[in-house]
């Protein structure tokens, strides 16, 4: 008989630094950061390549669950009971949990208090929505709400109308990621995945030839998890098939709180690898993409809002700002001897969009501390607002701290201008307000 581990203060016991120091003992590295909240280790084994989720810092809710699965996940790549795994684990963390005091100062006459503490219960999805169509798409939706899926997968979306017509079929969430301007398609299921849907997002792929298909259900049948990681290995980047699995969750008498759970995504590192392996990727680019990941762990260190989802193979990565035709961008430029930070605005509205933003000029260049280049241009094609560094992005020992300066320099673009850019309205520009650029 298989054992679970389902302990809540078990659980809990595990800290951070003993799932990391157990993992890396093990194989499993660094691959990339999933939202704000957590890292993702991988590891290959028996020819597949195994990811975990593992949080940045201990507490919260869903902590203890998170390390269950974390310890689930590491009983199958081992081919061992999870209780043998769960106390490797404790040994991992013993020296780090006997150090913390037990009531404050840990001497032998302290009195102990147990805290107490609540019972987390699962709510069945129809006692919050009756159906899907009329409940959990509208409040999916919703900027709040989508904004949780949002963090789950490290994208930036925003909605852009329900019920869309895709052939024959209606998709039940339009959304666009705008780290990208890409469109995202949601399809939601109450119940067990079936292959209704599962035809439903072929459809959507081959009506819209570059989408990325989010695939929400109550459960996921083995099958149809298979079925998601087939398309994510035959199909190329233009195509990204995610399937997450909804859950509600309550603390007594609190409101029931949305969990989503991904159980199959696009696998970038086997999609570089196929890449390499054919010499598809030179060597410059993967140096690139090594800076881009230096750059994505100074970034979750600091915990704001931009966020790299995969290092890109480029000389430059794009972050959304929460509208479209609106990206923050870091460029490399070896030739030049720097690297620069920009806001670019594109689309038919981009003129006037700049010339609203170069009103704001001074108020802008005070928030962020320095002068900015403002680079209007003649068409509505695009602009830029740009800040540049002098450094070799070819000398990796300078990395660390282009990188700093670099995610910095992101933060502080994103705190200025983001609610600037969601508040702007193309029709307040008239073309005799246009502020004349230096």
């Amino acid at each position: 008989m298989k054992v679970q581990i389902q302990d809540k203060e078990a659980l809990d016991s595990l800290t951070v630094a003993s799932l990391r120091a157990y993992l890396e003992s093990h194989g499993w590295s660094n691959d990339r950061p999933w939202g704000t909240w957590s890292t993702i280790l991988s590891k290959e084994e028996r020819g597949k390549m195994w990811e975990v989720a593992v949080p940045n810092e201990a507490g919260g809710l869903l902590y203890a669950e998170i390390v269950a699965e974390i310890i689930a996940t590491l009983a199958e790549v081992e081919d061992r009971s999870q209780l043998d795994v769960f106390q490797d684990l404790a040994g991992e963390g013993a020296d780090t949990v006997a150090a913390a005091p037990l009531n404050g100062s840990g001497g032998e006459g302290d009195n102990m208090t147990t805290p107490k503490l609540a019972r987390l219960e699962r709510v069945d999805l129809r006692e919050e929505w009756k159906t899907e169509a009329q409940d959990f798409t509208p409040w999916l939706a919703q900027a709040d709400n989508l904004a949780v899926l949002s963090d789950t997968l490290g994208m930036e979306l925003t909605t852009e109308g329900t019920e869309q017509g895709v052939g024959p079929f209606r998709a039940d969430i339009l959304c666009r990621d705008t780290q990208d301007d890409s469109l995202v398609l949601i399809e939601n299921q109450l119940e067990r995945s079936d292959h209704n849907h599962l035809g439903q997002i072929l459809t959507y792929a081959a009506g819209l030839k570059t989408v990325t298909i989010i695939w929400v259900s109550a459960t996921f049948t083995d099958e149809h998890r298979a079925a998601l990681d087939w398309l994510n290995e035959i199909t190329n980047s233009k195509f990204r098939f995610f399937g997450l699995e909804i859950e509600l969750w309550r603390i007594g008498d609190s409101p029931a709180a949305p969990k989503f759970n991904v159980v199959s995504r696009p696998n970038n590192w086997s999609r570089t690898t196929q890449r390499v392996a054919s010499a598809e990727i030179p060597e410059s680019s993967l140096k690139q993409q090594r800076f881009w990941d230096q750059l994505s762990q100074h970034l979750e260190k600091r915990a704001g809002n931009v966020r790299l989802a995969a290092p890109p193979t480029l000389a430059w990565t794009r972050y959304g700002l929460g509208r479209t035709g609106f990206h923050l961008e870091a460029i490399l430029n070896p030739q030049a001897g720097q690297i620069r930070v920009e806001l670019r605005l594109t689309g038919p509205d981009s003129k006037a969009h700049f010339a609203l933003l170069a009103a704001m000029k001074e108020a802008i260049e005070t928030e962020i501390d320095t002068q900015l280049e403002w680079a209007k241009q003649p068409s509505n094609i695009v602009s830029r607002i740009i800040l540049r560094r002098k450094g070799d992005p070819t000398d990796e020992s300078a990395w660390p701290e282009l990188a700093e300066w670099t995610a910095k320099t992101l933060e502080k673009f994103d705190a200025v201008f983001r609610e600037r850019v969601k508040n702007l309205n193309a029709a307040d520009w008239q073309p005799d307000d246009e502020v004349q650029e230096e």
